[in-house]
C-alpha cells in the first residue's frame, strides 16, 4: 500500500486537479491519481534537491510528476513522451497550469532520443524514467544516462515490484529501490 500523503501535499494535489478543472480540461486531459501520488512520493523522496534543479521526466505521460517537480521548485522541467496523443495532453496540462515557461516537452523514442537531449538539454540534476511495466529497453535507458547528469545528480527509475530494476551502468552507482504498493522506485547516483 502507497503511503498517504500529508497534508501539505494533498492540497497541492488537491489545488492542481483544481487548476486543470478551472481550465476547462476534460477528464482525458486531468492528471490520473495514481500518477498524482507517484509525483508526490518521488518529489518527496526528492525533496532536498528539486529546488532550483533542472529535472528530466522520461516517459512523462500527462505530466504529473515533471509538473509536480515544477511545483516544488525544480528550475525547469523537460519532459520527453513518444505517443503523439499523450503528448497533447501533456501540452494542454503544461497550458492549462500556465507551466510553459518552466517547461519544455519533446516527443521522442527512447533510448535513441537520449542522444537529442544530451545535445540540446544537459545536464540535469535529477531524472526519473517511468518506462511502460516490462519495456524491454530500460536498461539501455538508464545505461545512455550519466552523459545527461551533472555529477551527484539522480535518478529515479520506476518499475513493477514483481521486476527487478535495471542493473546500474558502470557511470552510476545504485543507492536503493523504495515500493509503493505494487511499484517500486530504484535510485540510482552519478559519480562526484
Amino acid at each position: 500500500m502507497k503511503p498517504e500523503p500529508t497534508e501539505a501535499e494533498a492540497a497541492r494535489l488537491n489545488q492542481l486537479a483544481t487548476e486543470l478543472a478551472a481550465s476547462g480540461a476534460d477528464s482525458k486531459r486531468r492528471l490520473p491519481v495514481v500518477q498524482e501520488r507517484d509525483a508526490v512520493m518521488l518529489t518527496r523522496a526528492l525533496q532536498e534537491e528539486i529546488d532550483g534543479a533542472r529535472f528530466l521526466d522520461l516517459f512523462a505521460g500527462a505530466g504529473a510528476v515533471g509538473l509536480e517537480a515544477v511545483g516544488r521548485g525544480a528550475a525547469r522541467a523537460v519532459l520527453v513522451e513518444g505517443d503523439p496523443r499523450t503528448l497533447r495532453t501533456l501540452e494542454e496540462n503544461v497550458g492549462a497550469l500556465g507551466a510553459e515557461a518552466s517547461t519544455r516537452l519533446y516527443r521522442l523514442r527512447l533510448p535513441a532520443g537520449i542522444a537529442v537531449l544530451r545535445e540540446r538539454e544537459a545536464p540535469f540534476a535529477l531524472v526519473f524514467v517511468d518506462p511502460p511495466y516490462g519495456f524491454a529497453e530500460g536498461g539501455k535507458v538508464l545505461a545512455a544516462l550519466p552523459p545527461l547528469l551533472l555529477p551527484g545528480g539522480a535518478v529515479a527509475y520506476e518499475h513493477a515490484d514483481r521486476d527487478a530494476p535495471p542493473a546500474a551502468p558502470d557511470d552510476l552507482g545504485f543507492e536503493e529501490t523504495r515500493c509503493y504498493g505494487g511499484s517500486c522506485l530504484s535510485f540510482y547516483r552519478a559519480g562526484a
